[in-house]
């Protein structure tokens, strides 16, 4: 919560799409940015990072929901609002998101929208890889710049900040990172780093209450940041075709081609060949880790990216949830298996990669 003297004031953040954005909308359909998909996936990584501190993050998907006591927090005897605030029932992500009673302490809006969607009409791009009888089905995000407009208090404001600098260095923004969406770049990052201030996100460790909140041994089955590994490829292709002799491209060459300066959908022809090639049925339940697409829909735990240019190279970045495996070593292994990269790709490069043993780094934080 503001303190009284805190002044609401804007922000402006400019980003430049450099995988296509998707955020849906109504009918399953995007015809611009929806602010509600940009927020649901900052409060995805929200938690993830507030587990990983031993904080405490409710999960608003599932039964676990905050729900904020108005007559708790006032006979709380915490004089630190963030405790204050724990007493009547919000956790540390809902505390800044908002939740039944509690109004979320920013506001982001869309503005300046200059994207466009990669192909005209509602077809879906089918990447079907050499014995896929079904293959992935991707729709047409936007690429393009758009600015949000950020506004509320700067104790509030600074760890947006920060969750935007995190999604721009590591993760992304918008649903669908799995079938490689969201991958952005901040555009104005001398103007927004300093209205960070010194936030830090040791500032989210927990701290002991009555109740006893900040042990989050109950939430391991959870997205959580010390359970994720983070990778990156880089290569350079010696020419401008060099994806068109990819299986599963060359059939959708002419939906690819218009924007293949830019951006293209590599990342299921990599999960193709983890998933159907390289993946052991030793290291846990297969439908558990890569998802389902059937009646019931769960979420997979690799995230990839479509290749996209990083000035004259060109990079595909992503993390895996490595929570719930009978090996996660080996199967942390298999993503760093540079074979597996440049036999795909048809072309050799450079991998790089934060493992969960050291995911602090993606905070800043040191090893």
């Amino acid at each position: 919560m503001a303190s009284p003297s805190e002044k609401n004031t804007a922000v402006k953040v400019v980003l430049k799409t450099l995988t296509p954005l998707w955020t849906a909308g109504a009918n399953g359909k995007m015809a611009r940015i929806y602010e509600s998909g940009l927020l649901g996936s900052l409060r995805w990584w929200h938690e993830a990072i507030v587990r990983a501190l031993g904080g405490w993050a409710c999960d608003p998907s599932g039964d676990i929901k905050c729900l904020f006591d108005a007559a708790a927090y006032e006979q709380s005897q915490e004089f630190d609002e963030r405790l204050r605030l724990r007493d009547a029932g919000l956790c540390d992500v809902c505390q800044l998101f908002g939740a039944t009673g509690w109004r979320r302490r920013f506001q982001l809006q869309v503005v300046e929208d200059h994207t466009q969607a990669l192909w005209t009409g509602e077809q879906l791009l089918n990447i079907r890889p050499e014995g896929r009888s079904r293959g992935w089905f991707l729709p047409p995000g936007h690429l393009g710049t758009f600015s949000l407009r950020l506004q509320g208090a700067p104790s509030a404001l600074a760890p947006v900040l920060a969750l935007l600098h995190f999604a721009e260095q590591h993760a992304s923004l918008g649903p669908k990172p799995q079938l490689g969406y969201g991958v952005v770049e901040i555009l104005n990052k001398d103007e927004v780093k300093p209205l960070m201030g010194d936030f830090s996100w040791e500032h989210l460790l927990p701290q002991k209450t009555a109740q006893g909140y900040g042990n989050s041994t109950a939430q391991r089955d959870l997205p959580r940041l010390d359970k994720m590994g983070f990778f990156r490829y880089c290569f350079q292709p010696e020419h401008s075709n060099w994806w068109m002799q990819l299986s599963g491209l060359e059939r959708v060459a002419r939906f690819v081609q218009p924007f293949s300066r830019q951006t293209i959908p590599l990342a299921p022809l990599l999960k193709n060949s983890w998933r159907f090639d390289h993946w052991r049925r030793s290291w846990g339940r297969e439908r558990d880790f890569w998802g389902l697409v059937e009646a019931e829909r769960q979420r997979g735990k690799v995230a990839v990216s479509w290749a996209y240019r990083a000035d004259y190279t060109w990079e595909i970045r992503g993390s895996v949830w490595l929570d719930g495996l009978v090996d996660p070593k080996s199967v942390w292994a298999m993503f760093q298996n540079t074979d597996i990269w440049a036999n795909t790709l048809g072309m050799e490069g450079k991998l790089t990669s934060i493992s969960p043993k050291e995911w602090k780094k993606t905070l800043g934080l040191g090893a």
